[in-house]
């Protein structure tokens, strides 16, 4: 088929190496060869793609969810948690230790707490008209209240510290005898109080301060509780309270959040945060991607044997080609460069048609789970999520996938000797 000789092929094949100083062929040129290459082979290049795909869409659809289920979940968890509050209590050992003016002192003093709010719980009775209810009594400032994210509306006046007015929850309203909670604002009510040595340090023995007024200012909305909330300093001041069983520590410096809630607990308190609870949330979704990953790499490498397996056969059907680009001076590395790029170009337009496909099968699975949710009378949000880093990990993984797979059949091609291949049948 060509007009060299022996001599000639030989005298080509001793001058293949590494290095040539010849120019070597330009880059849009290997890449021209590399897409001609493909399609010659479609059939087997289609299924090689499609099973890159599959693989990188199946990761992408089930992370995308997982990704888009945690920030849902950490987004409601945090709605009405604020990250630089630390909730403290004393775990019911209220003859060990409180928060009485004393430790709240102390807290106060502590580096890195910008402000300190507390609220202290009893038992009660509320009185209107005819109708009487059993209630929790809150002693707490309107600090506490708006720290503690409680939803409630005022449309008479306002729940101030030292003022004696209450808001009261929509369902003790109902049992008060008012079928909409807000035409309870502004009436006057009567609350019976229950003071004992565990609110307050002047009680030796419990007894019950009756027959107190007050008038009513707002309601407590989306809670199902009987309860009204009081003041903290009329709670003090008109019963003695003072000893309160719940607090929320307000962290100024962020960096200092662990310090000030390991000082906390060494003084004797209970602590929450809400980023205890996010770290275990995230805790739990980085075990659910592990096993994720494991289970991509398992479909992955089938996807690596497919494209191992388009290469070599590749390999196999050019190796005449090969050694006519050989003996035509072509260097072993744009021989290696060829191979090399074909991976990379499946290992491409398999990972973006996987990536997209997978991102926009999650998208459709939300809306139609949303669908049938609202059709139930069940409400459901939108739960998929890509970041950035995700994107940035996938382009990275497919040029690593795709120089790996190419890695072996574009060595054995570049070794390939001109003068073996141009009489390979």
């Amino acid at each position: 088929m060509l007009n060299l000789s022996n001599r000639r092929l030989t005298q080509v094949a001793k001058k293949e190496s590494w290095g040539e100083t010849h120019k070597g062929i330009k880059f849009m040129l290997i890449l021209y060869i590399g897409f001609k290459n493909l399609k010659m082979g479609r059939m087997r290049t289609l299924l090689t793609i499609g099973g890159v795909s599959l693989g990188i869409g199946i990761i992408t659809f089930l992370l995308c969810i997982g990704f888009g289920v945690q920030k849902m979940i950490v987004t409601e968890v945090t709605k009405n948690n604020p990250l630089d509050v630390i909730d403290v209590n004393n775990g019911n050992l209220d003859n060990f230790i409180s928060l009485n003016d004393e430790s709240i002192e102390k807290i106060e003093n502590l580096d890195g707490v910008k402000k300190v709010e507390r609220r202290v719980n009893t038992g009660g009775k509320v009185m209107y008209g005819e109708s009487q209810t059993d209630v929790v009594v809150y002693g707490a400032n309107q600090e506490y209240i708006e720290l503690a994210r409680v939803s409630y509306r005022l449309t008479n006046g306002n729940f101030s510290n030292g003022e004696n007015k209450v808001l009261i929850s929509d369902r003790l309203a109902n049992l008060l005898g008012f079928s909409d909670p807000m035409e309870a604002v502004g009436k006057t009510i009567k609350y019976n109080i229950a003071l004992t040595k565990e609110v307050s340090s002047t009680v030796t023995e419990e007894k019950v301060s009756n027959d107190n007024e007050t008038e009513i200012v707002g309601i407590v909305t989306g809670d199902e509780g009987v309860f009204i909330y009081i003041p903290f300093d009329v709670a003090r001041d008109n019963f003695g309270i003072d000893l309160a069983q719940n607090g929320k520590v307000v962290v100024g410096d962020m960096a200092k959040f662990d310090t000030v809630k390991l000082q906390l607990e060494q003084l004797g308190f209970l602590t929450e945060s809400i980023n205890e609870l996010i770290k275990d949330i995230d805790s739990f979704f980085t075990t659910v991607r592990a096993v994720l990953v494991i289970f991509g790499i398992i479909i992955m490498s089938i996807s690596v044997m497919g494209m191992l397996n388009t290469l070599s056969i590749s390999l196999l059907q050019r190796t005449k080609e090969i050694g006519i680009l050989k003996a035509l001076g072509t260097r072993r590395f744009d021989i290696f460069k060829m191979f090399i790029i074909e991976s990379i170009i499946i290992s491409f337009i398999g990972g973006a048609i996987g990536l997209l496909g997978g991102y926009g099968l999650s998208i459709a699975v939300n809306y139609l789970l949303m669908y049938l949710g609202k059709r139930a009378g069940v409400e459901l949000f939108y739960f998929v999520y890509m970041p950035s880093y995700f994107v940035v990990a996938v382009v990275g993984f497919i040029f690593f996938l795709g120089v790996a797979t190419g890695i072996m059949p574009a060595f054995r091609a570049a070794k390939i000797h001109a003068l073996e291949a141009l009489r390979y049948e």
